[in-house]
C-alpha cells in the first residue's frame, strides 16, 4: 500500500507524447526502471479515454499533443487522484495554475532527474532500481 492508502497496481504509467521518438525513449526508460508503460499515446482523445478507464499509478504528459493541450487529461487524473508530471519543452507559465504543483521536467530529460521524480511521484520508498550501464544508451 502507498502512503495514501491506494493499492499498488504494478507501476502502470501512462505516457502521452506526440513525438514518437521521445515516447519510445520514455517507454524504454520506464521498462528499465521496472515500471510498465501504458501507451504511448499521441492523441488527446485516446489519452483522455485511457486516463478515465485504465488502472494507472501515474502519468508522464507532454503539454502539446498534436496541437492540443493535455490539460483535460490532467483534470481526469486529478479527479482520480493519480499523480502526473509534465515532460515538455514548454515553460511552466503555460500550465494552468491548478496543475503547476505537478513536477515539470524539460526535454530532453536527464535519467537521474526522471528517476527521482518518478520515485517521488509513485511514492516508492526505496526509489527505482535502474541499471547504471543502460542510462546513457537511452538518450543517444
Amino acid at each position: 500500500m502507498r502512503s495514501d492508502g491506494r493499492a499498488w497496481h504494478g507501476g502502470r504509467v501512462l505516457v502521452c507524447d506526440d513525438n514518437l521518438l521521445m515516447a519510445d525513449v520514455v517507454a524504454e526508460f520506464l521498462r528499465e526502471c521496472g515500471l510498465k508503460q501504458m501507451g504511448p499515446v499521441a492523441r488527446l482523445e485516446s489519452a483522455v479515454q485511457m486516463a478515465r478507464e485504465r488502472a494507472l499509478d501515474g502519468a508522464i504528459l507532454d503539454i502539446n499533443l498534436n496541437g492540443r493541450p493535455c490539460f483535460p487529461i490532467c483534470a481526469i487524473l486529478s479527479a482520480r487522484r493519480i499523480p502526473f508530471m509534465f515532460l515538455t519543452g514548454y515553460p511552466q507559465a503555460t500550465i494552468p495554475v491548478e496543475y503547476r504543483g505537478a513536477p515539470l521536467i524539460a526535454k530532453p530529460f536527464e535519467p537521474a532527474e526522471m528517476k527521482e521524480v518518478l520515485a517521488h511521484m509513485l511514492d516508492l520508498p526505496e526509489g527505482l532500481q535502474f541499471p547504471e550501464q543502460r542510462q546513457s544508451s537511452l538518450l543517444h
